[in-house]
């Protein structure tokens, strides 16, 4: 892995599984590094994520 931080304090880790992740500081990369290799380990390759939401109903009731 290769590590850039910038002058701005952001840090840049090309990993040789995932690419290049950026986060504002390296805790915060390493991080976001973990978790996508979980999500990678997962059975179903991380492709089920659920999200919540609602559903607006138009129109009259009958």
């Amino acid at each position: 892995m290769s590590t850039i931080i910038t002058h701005d304090g952001t840090c840049i880790i090309v990993d040789p599984e995932l690419g290049a992740v950026s986060g504002r500081n390296r805790e915060e990369t390493e991080a976001e590094i973990r978790r996508r290799k979980a999500l990678r380990q997962r059975s179903d390759g991380g492709l089920n994520i659920f999200t919540k939401h609602t559903e607006i109903q138009t129109g009259s009731a009958a």
